[in-house]
């Protein structure tokens, strides 16, 4: 009969799971076999060598003695309690009786395990301390014990692998895999198997279930590896994004189970999805034509979409997206996204990014677009500044390859498959992109190209037609106009986002502004809908229709907290209330009111420079006036968007305002120079004052302001049936006053001409300087191309150009907000009285000539027709003029603070970007959160800050 060690060792080894390359024996295999009866059998082993053995020590303790020991007593599954692994070791090395000198060193399984992390080394000199005086003994025996025990001792020392952060493997560990086996790969042009992916090989497998500890391992069995090789894996992983956006409280961020060094890599473990969407589109094995809706904007791949678009916005840095409620000053860039790289969690589960190998992060900079270098992804879905290699890529780099995935899904849910592939009757976009210029001698699948050598980048012409034929089709067989609707909302997103130029492409904020408004609107389309109908209450007068409400828009929900596409219309009541009232598809319409002479508007818009590319969202914004503290008007907060958005802005504003912006244009200086004798007599008041501001007497005595950059608007101030009304009312009222010092009115019984300005938007301080168009200064030109002159008519004995400063309060600038414009002309002028500076001369500078001459040609059109009604009205009063009498603070509003306590031109900017807590501290009691709307949104484009000359 065999003795009975070796009657263990043939047990032992047939519990060994085989999985190429390497095999391993089960700990709970190990435990399985292990009985209580079993381990007294062997312990007690009567052959030769577990005699001579056992007395390699100098144990008094009886050999069963041991059994309960190895078993780990009340604890059997307690790594640091148990030794099956150690004791299953020694049975295969056929030296079981060596657990003695294991036991009384507690080298137990946990020990024994953590060998493969490096914490332990079973070196020869340690073997030696285990074995007792069997080195001594038997010199050859010992080193063929060690050679048996470290060429097997992997096999006995698997990890268990569970969610402890990361983890750096021995090169010889052995892991728990059991069915591992290479996916991700396709075969290439030369028929050989490649990776999908940019980094690394994918391997599915399953875990043993003694290893695998992390959460739901009892309902989740497989799971996929990435392996990047690296010589550095700790490394590696610390500069990348992969455990930066594990962070996230995100559905549609794939979630890392584990990641680990083993060797000269990195492997990253994710719970296995279904499929990729590249194979979900383009296999019809999966079935996905059949999940397209009858009505296209009802498919669950929009809601997908929109799912990867709000993760990116998180990825990206915008928005609070993290599980622990902060918000990092880092940002991740993927840099590969494409259909591969968005998984498939399982059939009709969510949609999830992944792969962010590629990626990187870098530090977020106040008021800039971070940018990354030496950063390529996978060149189809690259935007073209890749071919730039001098060029730094930023979260444009992602919108552009998302761009790309959008067309591919839309194309699939409106045509199927076909509408990649395409068919005998169509092309599809499979085809479309790879089209090439006629000189081009290699083709690609990019979605640009070059039409000519060193020519601009443009989308594909094959892809601008493909996406136009698409939605013909769609019409033609589309039987709901909301369909028809949401396909064009959609394509036009599309367009916004494969825009070649950086600067033109739209921020990841407003896609998942749009994509959410479009499904919003498609989901409250399924439900009939009446026309939206405004309804003016007793004494209301709607304003600017009906061209405002053509207007598509963006209005900040306070209580949604985010950006809702809506239609606008403004209505002004005869009691001075203005009411602004905000509706859309798929959202509760929301009013707005406002007591029309305490607010005014901040034209966020005018203030960006063209040359300073900004991310910002609110192109408009309200604020209540006050002197004690700046208080923001909840949900007043509006955008704008599309080539179209700089003109809609403008005409919201002419109507907020009562200031029809005839024209706007872009200077790239503005010089104010001071009259003379108005520097002297302002000096000689500070002197006697004695001014707390040290900013005052810098701004009093300086002769000339000069400014880089800034915007030149040409107002003409309406007047509307309702303000009419107002004016009577306050006349007959000035009439029965009681007499004494003169009180200046600002306007009288007969019908007063019109006020037209010259309004400047100063980029750097953020003021507005207003100069009201008179007949007592003109406009004169030199030799320069691009300059022009404001000057005091000499003829009409006119010394100075009276000008006006709108600045912000000291609280306003404190939080951030630029000059305001009051929305009541009658406080317009208050203010502009206010704060007047006579100048003797102002120079503009205009970006070129082109410019200049279609401001002279608006301007001297807007001077002709305020000299004709001028006339008509016999109204020979002097707009442009130095205040007279005592200045009367208009109804509803507040007194303007007194000059030592107002805000200096020469103060430093405070940036929008720097405050968010300042700006949240001083809008206490506002529902208005400027923490996430405030992000990433349209960019201004300097083509566009010219509104052409009236047909």
């Amino acid at each position: 009969m065999p003795e009975t060690c070796r009657t263990a060792k043939e047990k032992v080894e047939d519990l060994q799971i085989e999985q190429d390359p390497k095999s391993f024996f089960p700990l709970d295999g190990l435990r399985s076999y292990f009985k209580e009866q079993k381990v007294r059998e062997i312990l007690l082993c009567a052959c030769s060598q577990c005699r001579e053995d056992a007395r390699m020590f100098n144990s008094r303790i009886a050999r069963e003695n041991y059994v309960d020991m190895i078993m780990g007593g009340s604890e059997p599954k307690d790594l640091t309690k148990t030794y099956y692994s150690v004791f299953g070791l020694l049975v295969f090395v056929e030296h079981p009786l060596f657990i003695i000198g294991f036991l009384e060193n507690r080298c137990n399984d946990y020990i024994l395990e953590s060998w493969v992390t490096r914490s332990i080394d079973f070196s020869r000199e340690r073997l030696r301390t285990l074995t007792g005086d069997y080195q001594q003994r038997s010199a050859a025996g010992f080193d063929r014990f060690v050679r048996r025990f470290t060429s097997s001792l992997s096999k006995f020392s698997v990890p268990h692998l569970g969610p402890d952060g990361f983890s750096l493997y021995r090169e010889k560990a052995v892991f728990p895999f059991i069915e591992e086996k290479q996916i991700g790969q396709r075969r290439d042009e030369n028929g050989q198997l490649t990776s999908e992916g940019a980094n690394g090989k994918v391997f599915a497998f399953r875990i043993q279930r003694e290893y695998n500890r992390f959460p739901h391992s009892s309902s989740r069995t497989e799971y996929v590896r990435k392996r990047i090789e690296t010589s550095q894996p700790k490394q590696y992983l610390e500069h990348s994004n992969i455990d930066y956006v594990q962070q996230f409280a995100d559905n549609h961020i794939v979630k890392l189970v584990k990641a680990y060094g083993h060797g000269d890599s990195v492997n990253l473990i994710f719970p296995r999805a279904w499929t990729n969407l590249d194979h979900l589109l383009r296999d019809r094995n999966f079935g996905y034509s059949d999940k397209r809706d009858a009505r296209l904007e009802l498919a669950d791949a929009w809601k997908q979409l929109l799912g990867i678009s709000r993760a990116l916005k998180k990825i990206h840095g915008f928005g609070n997206g993290r599980s622990n409620g902060t918000v990092d000053e880092q940002l991740c860039i993927h840099f590969d996204l494409k259909p591969d790289n968005i998984l498939i969690e399982r059939e009709n589960g969510n949609w999830l990014i992944t792969d962010f190998g590629q990626s990187a992060l870098t530090k977020r900079r106040r008021g800039t677009t971070p940018r990354i270098g030496g950063h390529f992804g996978t060149d189809a879905y690259a935007p073209p500044e890749i071919d730039d290699v001098n060029m730094e890529f930023g979260r444009a780099y992602d919108i552009w390859s998302l761009g790309c995935i959008m067309l591919e899904v839309t194309a699939f849910m409106v045509l199927g498959p076909a509408g990649l592939t395409g068919s005998g009757s169509f092309v599809g976009l499979d085809q479309a992109r790879r089209a090439m210029p006629h000189w081009a001698r290699n083709s690609n699948e990019r979605f640009f190209y070059q039409e000519v050598p060193s020519g601009a980048y443009m989308v594909k012409k094959d892809i601008q037609t493909f996406m136009v034929n698409l939605e013909s089709s769609h019409g033609r067989y589309a039987n709901s106009e909301e369909s028809k609707a949401f396909l064009n909302k959609i394509l036009g997103l599309i367009n916004r986002m494969l825009k070649p130029k950086v600067a033109d492409r739209v921020g990841i904020s407003m896609v998942v502004d749009i994509l959410s408004s479009a499904l919003r609107r498609a989901s409250a389309g399924a439900i009939e809908q009446r026309p939206h109908q405004i309804i003016s209450e007793a004494g209301e007068h709607v304003l600017g229709e009906p061209d405002l409400s053509k207007i598509e828009l963006w209005h900040w929900s306070a209580a949604n907290r985010e950006w809702e596409e809506c239609r606008l219309a403004i209505l002004k009541s005869e009691a001075n209330f203005m009411r602004l009232h905000c509706w859309g598809q798929g959202h509760v319409p929301q009013d707005v009111n406002l007591p029309h002479s305490s607010v005014k508007m901040l034209p966020l818009y005018a203030f960006w420079d063209p040359a300073r590319f900004r991310d910002s969202n609110a192109w408009l914004d309200l604020l209540v006036m006050s002197t004690e503290r700046c208080s923001v008007v909840p949900n007043a907060k509006f955008a704008f968007n599309g080539d179209s958005g700089l003109d809609d802005a403008r005409q919201v504003q002419s109507i907020l305002t009562s200031q029809h912006i005839v024209g706007s244009f872009p200077l790239s200086q503005v010089k104010l120079t001071r009259a003379s004798s108005a520097v002297a007599a302002l000096n000689r008041v500070y002197r006697k004052i004695r001014p707390t501001s040290g900013n005052a007497p810098a701004e009093a005595s300086s002769k000339m302001f000069t400014m880089t950059s800034a915007t030149v608007q040409i107002w003409a101030e309406q007047q509307d049936a309702v303000l009419r009304q107002s004016m009577r009312r306050e006349f007959r009222g000035t009439q029965e006053s009681a007499a004494g010092r003169p009180v200046r009115g600002f306007d009288g019984a007969r019908p007063r001409n019109s006020p037209r300005r010259l309004c400047i938007y100063l980029h750097e301080p953020r003021f507005i300087c207003t100069i009201r168009i008179d007949v007592n200064w003109v406009l004169e030109s030199d030799s320069s191309d691009v300059k022009l002159y404001l000057k005091p008519r000499s003829s009409a004995g006119a010394k100075a150009i009276y000008a006006s400063w709108l600045r912000p309060t000291l609280e306003e600038r404190a939080a951030g907000h630029p000059a305001g414009i009051p929305l009541d002309p009658k406080v317009l002028r208050y203010h502009e009285d206010s704060d007047s500076i006579e100048l003797e001369d102002v120079e503009l500078t205009f970006l070129s000539s082109n410019v200049l001459d279609t401001f002279r040609s608006v301007y001297d059109d807007t001077k002709e027709a305020w000299a004709i009604e001028r006339s008509e009205r016999e109204d020979r009063t002097e707009v442009n003029s130095k205040p007279e009498g005592t200045l009367r603070v208009p109804d509803g509003t507040v007194r303007l603070p007194d000059s030592r306590n107002r805000v200096s031109i020469f103060a430093r900017t405070i940036e929008r970007e720097d405050l968010q807590s300042a700006s949240s501290a001083s809008t206490s009691g506002s529902r208005h959160d400027s923490t996430l709307e405030n992000r990433m949104g349209p960019l201004q484009n300097p083509d566009y800050l010219v509104v052409p000359p009236p047909n």
